[in-house]
């Protein structure tokens, strides 16, 4: 199995050549409504751990190596009938692509709404870590209004992926600055609303909460910081962890309001987890 990145020029038809695998099996893996509609950069799981590829004029065993990104080593070893220094057009080669190797460990998040069908839930399950239902919203008097999502924590916890409490600063239609600032310029409102997410939290059987606040008013930059650490304190103290969700900076002093009131460092040192929002530029 291996991630593909769209190049562009792609088709699936391309790509189905390329990896040896029907069309039909690419765009049901990615869950894919319309195959046509590929977009550069968007990255496609190609479930198949050799290709079997058939020499054309001019390719060597070398080139090979270059296009898939695998060591000559790797090639020559795979095709052991093959003599390296005499490939000849129409000959098969067979192409490890499954990453072999040192590998790091990764950890896969995913969001999901509760009306996600039961299918494309199926189909992503296994390859989760944590699945972060969207969303929790707030009163300006930091109660929370929870999301049908008890069906997804229950699909999650039998296919043993960690279901996490998403809180966003959603107030009725949208992401709302001036409620937040409201809670966040009172210890009280605060203290409440850390008391309601860990209720939730141990009344739910999450695994922890997933911040995902957003249009922080400048001013409550470091409010925002000290209220993470006194949330990320208590939570830790009953076992449970806080991730965060902060929009992607091509930048380090990227100017927007999405960007100049997160303080990128303190986040990272504070929260178990940073969930970097690149699907935030599928927006624009």
């Amino acid at each position: 199995m291996l991630i593909y990145t769209v190049q562009p020029g792609d088709t699936i038809a391309a790509i189905s050549r390329r990896y040896g695998l029907p069309p039909a099996r690419i765009e049901a893996d990615n869950s894919l409504r319309d195959g046509s509609r590929l977009v550069p950069g968007q990255n496609l799981l190609i479930n198949t751990d050799t290709v079997r590829y058939i020499i054309t004029e001019g390719q060597t065993l070398f080139s090979l190596s270059q296009e898939y990104g695998v060591p000559l080593e790797s090639l020559i070893e795979a095709n052991p009938e093959l003599d390296p220094l005499n490939i000849r057009p129409g000959d098969a080669v067979m192409i490890p692509v499954d990453g072999s190797g040192e590998r790091r460990q990764a950890l896969f998040n995913g969001y999901a709404y509760p009306s996600i069908s039961t299918n494309a839930l199926n189909c992503v399950l296994p390859f989760l870590t944590f699945i972060s239902p969207f969303s929790y919203t707030l009163t300006p008097q930091a109660e929370l209004i929870p999301p049908d999502d008890s069906s997804l924590i229950f699909s999650a916890q039998r296919s043993a992926v960690m279901p996490l409490m998403v809180v966003t600063n959603i107030f009725g239609e949208g992401f709302d600055t001036e409620n937040l600032s409201g809670i966040l310029a009172s210890e009280e409102l605060q203290q409440r609303l850390i008391g309601n997410i860990l209720a939730e939290v141990t009344s739910r059987r999450y695994y922890g909460v997933n911040m995902d606040i957003e249009y922080i008013a400048p001013d409550d930059r470091e409010r925002y910081n000290a209220f993470l650490e006194r949330l990320t304190d208590q939570l830790h103290d009953r076992g449970y962890i806080v991730v965060t969700a902060l929009a992607p900076k091509i930048s380090p002093d990227q100017k927007g309001v999405l960007y100049e009131a997160h303080d990128y460092e303190a986040q990272g040192r504070i929260a178990d987890y940073v969930i970097i929002m690149t699907y935030e530029w599928g927006y624009t």
